[in-house]
């Protein structure tokens, strides 16, 4: 089973915690995860969780054990958020199946270009949260007990399910002290680098869904390398401030005059899904 069909699967998992099936599918919708990948199995301690999570917080974020008491053996942590929120820390004594982290590597811009290789791991945590918020503000909310998270474990690995993209740690960590959207948007979405039969560069984004936007294709001249992805970064933070898809023929630009044309056209992953696409003279 592939972890991205996992929300039910995490769900039923939590009930230990002492949440009862009403309590815990009602969440679901507002559920948030994603999986830090272990060198050993081993929870991390709340306290640590917690007095790391101030240096990743955003305006108005806050952390706080949770009100269920925790058994001396029980491997899941849970923890109260601020502003509207709870999570859970659940461990998982085995690596992610099927290699399917170890492959979302190459969607990760902390890959590109740096080499970096996601090493052996031999266990993971799930991290859900559930926030009542926007979401935005729940995936930020998300990322920074993430990043308290791993600051706190042996991670060698950060697999963001949604995104289909795993994360060198060092670059998760120094991402996340950032509290501006144009920075964490890197974390959340997956980049797919390809070549136009004309051998223009092309971008498409992975993990949209997420702030319930569309993904998008951006065309590129051959030699644009970091311009491109700065410019595809940039539309990404720009269309999530704005909180709803650009329309059809509507333009966008890098500056003041560039009016470059919005189009929807079949995703090249699943023809059935729509992507706006923007192409760079």
């Amino acid at each position: 089973m592939r972890h991205l069909r996992l929300p039910i699967l995490i769900l039923i998992l939590l009930l230990p915690v002492g949440l009862n099936a009403t309590e815990v599918f009602a969440q679901g919708k507002n559920m948030r995860f994603a999986f830090v990948l272990l060198s050993e199995p081993r929870l991390p301690k709340a306290e640590d969780v917690v007095r790391s999570f101030s240096a990743f917080a955003t305006k108005g974020q806050g952390v706080q054990l949770g009100k269920s008491e925790a058994k001396p053996d029980s491997e899941i942590l849970e923890f109260d958020l601020k502003p509207n929120g709870n999570a859970f820390v659940m461990l998982l004594p085995t690596a992610v199946p099927n290699g399917e982290a170890d492959d979302a590597v190459r969607f990760s811009l902390s890959a590109m270009g740096t080499g970096w290789k996601l090493p052996k791991h031999n266990a993971h945590l799930i991290v859900t949260c559930n926030s009542s918020g926007a979401p935005l503000e729940s995936l930020s909310l998300l990322t920074s007990l993430l990043a308290a998270v791993v600051k706190s474990s042996p991670a060698v690995g950060i697999y963001w399910g949604p995104a289909s993209a795993t994360h060198d740690p060092k670059f998760f960590l120094e991402t996340a002290q950032e509290p501006d959207i144009s920075f964490r948007i890197t974390l959340w979405t997956g980049v797919s680098m390809a070549r136009e039969a004309d051998g223009r560069l092309s971008l498409l984004s992975i993990g949209m869904e997420q702030l319930n936007l569309p993904d998008l294709l951006l065309v590129a001249p051959k030699s644009a390398g970091s311009s491109a992805l700065e410019a595809f970064f940039n539309l990404l933070t720009y269309v999530a401030n704005r909180g709803k898809p650009l329309p059809e023929g509507d333009t966008v630009g890098r500056s003041a005059t560039e009016k470059l044309r919005v189009q929807y056209v079949p995703s090249p992953m699943d023809e059935k899904t729509k992507v706006w696409r923007v192409e760079i003279k």
